[in-house]
């Protein structure tokens, strides 16, 4: 311990005699662990961090697996799922969950409140109790027996003041009241309402369904298990291949070629996310030996100016593995010191990284520099001090005793290796540094190509917010198409409104409604039930959009209740199901409650084009629009064309809302230019980092060639002078430092070349419009860092153009 502290002391002296060095050293690996830190944090807190649930391992996803469309995320209905509750023998419950969002209203100002809709047995599944009351009953799970509620704890003591009165009293959501049954103990995390993404649900409602065998094609709910114990997710979905393929010959109208798919809650919140996040890790890693090659080159440039010292201390009795000892001690004492000013720059990378991220991945905003991070620095300081300085310290202190120690010795088979470290160092910097800069130019043209992509509709100067009448004002279709074409009406006649109209689901706005159809004159066979995504809109919607009309005729006013149903469809379902048939004409229908008789038949009138519903990078769908007067729902979005910046009549639709009625409110109020931002929202997030690092990445490369020319440059100064007295030219000066320079960066770039077309795979999930080993992008970044490695070549190339013939003769 005393020869430790021994060599501390002494590491601190030297350290502080080369402020400048030290300086430098510490900065260039505080980029490297701070960058580090930020995405640890990141990784810790998104993929590492345990659920905020009891036991969370045990709870699984359970998505519709249709399989006759490759679609393995479908959602399911609450009759396949009470059929799961019964005959399965892996769960100790299954259930259903949804989004709600109601208006609550009394107590206070009205506000739109973010809700779960959940089946029998979710409290069971998430292991959850009330502080005060009770849960729901099974018999509260049908369909009008429903009006109860549960708060959480939250909310409880937001509203209401944590009045323990509050259970048994009766609170308005969307005007309908509602009976406050419990309140949630303050541990239990809340599911958010849009279901693993969004805030957190301050409220929770039971589901109301229809459990009919009629029903099972009405398949819009999620289904969340807990595993018995010892059950694996393996032996779980094998138990349930047994139920579906059952409930497939029992149903097969309903249920053939529908199979389900069991996913771990953990891997169904961030699974998508992993490959991003993981790929950001991998950058700040290749930062990290960037700056690690950096500060070895510093070392071992400044081990030169020390052989004397090391000589001397070798004569006197210290043993090499004294000496490497000393010199591990300085590099781990500049790791520690670059990790505690790492810190302070992972704390504003951590702001900057949740200002950018947070809105893509929610749970950002559990981001912090606790315990596990701070764990994570200092582990990775050590190994850095660790990694950077081993190749110095047994280069420095192999030494010739000797010669180091004759006045004037100037060469070495030492330093000759040395040279070949140093030079072996900045290659691998180089080469690192185009993986870095070829991965965010690879995302940067993806996004590039996003934007080239047609949507199908004309996204410019269009306002978009959500309106959710309450049932208990407008209890029927014939009250919400009065408040609806009212209202349209109303912001249409406003001054700067083109036009205006409402539909049930936006483009880029979420989950569609997907309904079974049948053709007319074709038999629907077990199997062949065809379902498809259907959009609800008035007759102003498309027209606001700009949606191309192909053949046809759109919607108009007298598209009514009384008057002939009728359907649009887009170009992809005319395609697939008439291939070379004239759409107009034919007949569709969609199953009701009493299954499909009785259920009129709707004429398609019109063809439209393709609109990218989901995402922009998306195949082209199969799409159907129905007029909202023949099919009116309650929950729609109204979307307004606007002669100037769409915020600009916020505030004016708003007011003909309000003045309809009062207690109306609207909600995600947002432009169609930043849904379709919000849509590659999570490629904008990686290629900025990426981007970022690789600018890092960039510099301390272009330091690090700086740093071996120069140091070249001062180690053959008397070869220079000896080249220019002898008649060499400035030129020939210059082209042979440069060329000593080039030579590296050709091997870093070959180099890095061969590695980026392997590592730009890992970008394959992020990419569009371009491959991942791109000969364009590669081509682009090449060209990038060799000019900015010429320049840092440069400015120690014209320091040796000027030098003195006569001094350099001199020198030593």
């Amino acid at each position: 311990m005393e020869t430790l502290w021994q060599d501390i002391r002494y590491a601190v002296r030297m350290l502080g005699k080369s402020p400048a060095f030290t300086l430098i050293a510490v900065l260039t690996l505080a980029l490297g662990i701070g960058a580090n830190t930020a995405i640890f944090s990141v990784l810790d807190a998104v993929l590492i961090k345990s659920l905020p649930y009891r036991d969370p391992s045990r709870i699984a996803m359970v998505w519709g697996d249709e399989r006759d469309r490759g679609n393995q995320r479908s959602q399911v209905s609450a009759t396949d799922v009470a059929d799961w509750r019964t005959q399965n023998h892996v769960f100790e419950d299954v259930t259903t969950v949804s989004g709600w969002t109601p208006v609550l209203t009394g107590n206070g100002e009205p506000e739109r409140v973010p809700a779960v809709i959940v089946g029998d047995g979710f409290f069971n599944v998430m292991r959850a109790r009330p502080l005060l009351g009770r849960t729901f009953l099974p018999e509260e799970q049908i369909d009008g027996k429903d009006q109860v509620t549960i708060l959480t704890y939250g909310l409880w003591q937001r509203r209401f003041g944590g009045d323990a009165k509050i259970i048994g009293q009766f609170i308005l959501l969307n005007a309908r009241p509602h009976q406050v049954i419990g309140v949630m103990s303050p541990e239990f995390q809340s599911l958010p309402f849009r279901i693993l993404d969004g805030p957190a649900a301050e409220l929770y409602r039971p589901v109301g369904e229809n459990y009919e065998d009629n029903e099972r094609s009405s398949r819009h709910l999620r289904a969340i298990a807990r595993l018995k114990p010892g059950v694996t997710l393996d032996q779980a979905q094998a138990d349930m291949e047994v139920i579906v393929r059952r409930l497939e010959r029992e149903h097969p109208r309903t249920n053939t070629n529908y199979g389900v798919r069991l996913v771990t809650l953990r891997e169904d919140t961030v699974g998508s996310l992993r490959p991003a996040l993981l790929l950001l890790f991998g950058a700040v890693g290749l930062v990290l030996l960037i700056a690690c090659a950096n500060v070895a080159n510093l070392l071992l440039a400044r081990s030169t100016t020390r052989q004397k010292e090391i000589a001397i201390r070798a004569a006197l009795g210290a043993g090499r593995s004294r000496l490497v000892r000393q010199f591990l001690t300085e590099s781990v004492l500049l790791g520690l010191a670059g990790g505690i000013l790492g810190l302070l720059l992972a704390t504003w990378s951590v702001s900057l990284i949740l200002a950018l991220g947070a809105k893509v991945i929610p749970s950002l905003n559990s981001v912090d520099i606790d315990l596990p991070v701070l764990g994570f620095t200092a582990l990775l300081s050590l190994f850095t001090g660790v990694f950077f300085g081993v190749a110095p310290a047994l280069h420095a202190t192999h030494t010739d005793l000797i010669e180091s120690l004759k006045e004037g010795g100037r060469t070495s088979s030492a330093g000759a290796a040395r040279n070949r470290l140093r030079s072996s160092l900045v290659v691998s910097e180089v080469a690192l540094a185009l993986v870095l800069l070829a991965s965010s130019g690879l995302l940067v043209r993806t996004l590039l190509r996003l934007r080239e992509v047609n949507p199908g509709f004309n996204p410019a100067n269009l306002l978009t917010m959500n309106v959710h009448l309450s049932t208990a004002k407008y209890p029927d279709g014939p009250h919400q198409v009065a408040f609806y074409n009212q209202m349209i009406d109303r912001i249409q006649a406003l001054p700067g409104v083109k036009s205006a109209g409402v539909v049930q689901v936006l483009p880029m706005g979420g989950n569609f409604d997907g309904r079974g159809i049948q053709i007319a004159d074709r038999p629907v066979l077990p199997g062949q039930e065809f379902s498809t995504p259907t959009y609800i809109a008035t007759p102003g919607y498309l027209r606001t959009l700009e949606i191309l009309l192909r053949q046809g005729r759109l919607f108009t006013e007298h598209d009514d209740a009384t008057g002939e149903k009728v359907v649009l469809v887009n170009k992809a379902f005319a395609r697939q199901i008439w291939p070379g048939e004239n759409p107009l004409g034919k007949q569709i229908r969609f199953p009701g409650r009493g299954g499909w008789e009785n259920q009129p038949w709707r004429t398609v009138v019109g063809v439209v084009g393709d609109v990218k519903q989901s995402r922009l990078d998306g195949p082209d769908e199969t799409q159907l629009y129905v007029p909202e007067a023949q099919f009116p729902v309650s929950w729609m979005t109204l979307v307004v064309r606007t002669e100037q910046r769409p915020e600009s009549l916020l505030s004016a639709v708003r007011a003909q809302i309000h003045s309809l009625d009062p207690d109306q409110a609207v909600f995600q109020v947002a432009t169609m230019d930043q849904l379709l931002a919000d849509s590659i929202a999570l490629r904008r997030f990686v290629m900025l980092l990426l981007a970022s690092f690789a600018a890092v990445a960039l510099l301390l490369a272009a330091v690090g060639i700086y740093g071996v020319i120069a140091y070249s440059v001062s180690q053959r100064t008397h070869e220079i002078g000896v080249r220019m007295a002898l008649g060499a030219q400035a030129r020939d000066v210059l082209g042979l430092v440069m060329g000593q320079g080039l030579i590296l960066v050709a091997v870093g770039l070959v180099l890095g070349a061969v590695a980026g077309m392997v590592m730009t795979r890992l970008l394959d999930s992020l990419l569009f419009g371009v491959g991942a080993g791109d000969a364009v992008t590669f081509a682009s970044v090449a060209l990038l860092l060799a000019i900015i490695a010429m320049l840092a070549c440069y400015i120690p190339a014209r320091r040796a153009m000027r030098v003195d013939p006569m001094v350099a003769l001199r020198y030593e």
